[in-house]
């Protein structure tokens, strides 16, 4: 005797389930573009891109002054090749960087304007920002991947803007653990990450510490204890987390360089939205006198697009 055959509404029943499995597959498929793009959801997308447009201090003027100081130089490269370059460092030499703080889409658009001008720089990707990712675990976003993919294949660097220690306050977790785990995802994807530069978050001014004091190359330039505990209590629950300092070597992690730690000669630093020191007397001083300058602009502060931007003469406190 055969096996017994089930019940004809049996097989109906299942048929159904079946169909309404894969109605409510296709359903979600179909709703998820609405939701998310590029696997953050549409509406911080909505609303980050709303935020950045107020925050826009650099118009055209700005961007043909920059371009005026970086055609100054006999080369403009990542902060990478700098380092690697350091001991015989050419007469005239920028190495440009960009600390891609909330802005993803304008990075791309400087990357885009740097390779069409034949300059090349490097961008510190934020961990800890809302393009990153949904949460605070797990891999980038298909939205940064895709635009670091298109950075990197203008020819510029990929580096990781260290917000370890921040991360590690927040989560209850330990910063090394962090740190390795942003950089492992990063170089899964392809980029090799040699690179980083700490992040100057709300919270180290609050609580009075760098990110970069992770590495035992970065001592606190305070010269705060370097195996001090940072502790921070929530305002809101007042649940306390820490974290001990234990200082460890950049190449553990398989980073060579931090990049405000290998000795600038200069820096200008768009921090806030203006310039830190006066740009046309930089701009004056590296054309007479040229040698090593480090230029940090932060994409979102610049009018890339056409937008309207309001010049600032003080820094903005939320950065």
């Amino acid at each position: 005797m055969g096996a017994p055959q089930p019940k004809p509404w049996r097989r109906v029943g299942r048929a159904v389930k079946g169909a309404g499995r894969t109605l409510r597959q296709r359903a979600a498929a179909a709703i998820e573009p609405l939701r998310r793009v590029d696997g953050i959801e549409r509406a911080v997308l909505l609303r980050a891109r709303e935020d950045v447009l107020r925050k826009r201090a650099f118009g055209p003027a700005d961007l043909d002054a920059l371009h005026a100081l970086l055609a100054t130089a006999d080369a403009v490269v990542p902060v990478r090749d700098a380092f690697e370059r350091r001991s015989s460092l050419p007469d005239r030499l920028i190495a440009l960087r960009h600390d891609m703080d909330h802005d993803v889409e304008n990075s791309v658009r400087f990357a885009e304007w740097e390779a069409r001008h034949g300059f090349r720089s490097t961008y510190e990707v934020l961990h800890t920002d809302w393009y990153y990712r949904r949460g605070t675990r797990g891999g980038p976003s298909r939205l940064v991947l895709r635009a670091l993919d298109r950075i990197a294949g203008l020819g510029h660097e990929i580096a990781l803007h260290n917000n370890a220690i921040v991360a590690a306050l927040l989560q209850d977790r330990d910063p090394l653990e962090i740190l390795e785990e942003e950089l492992a995802h990063l170089r899964k994807h392809g980029f090799e990450i040699v690179g980083s530069v700490a992040h100057g978050d709300r919270l180290c001014r609050e609580l009075g510490f760098n990110n970069s004091e992770l590495f035992e190359e970065c001592p606190d330039p305070e010269g705060r204890d370097p195996r001090r505990e940072i502790v921070r209590i929530d305002p809101a629950t007042g649940r306390r987390t820490a974290v001990r300092l234990a200082p460890v070597p950049m190449a553990r992690f398989g980073l060579t360089h931090e990049a405000m730690v290998f000795g600038n000669v200069r820096y200008l630093s768009d921090t806030g939205g203006r310039w830190h020191r006066p740009f046309a007397e930089v701009a004056a001083a590296y054309e007479q006198e040229g040698g090593f300058l480090q230029v940090l602009a932060h994409p979102v502060w610049w009018a890339l697009s056409g937008e309207p931007f309001t010049p600032r003469t003080t820094p903005d406190p939320a950065g």
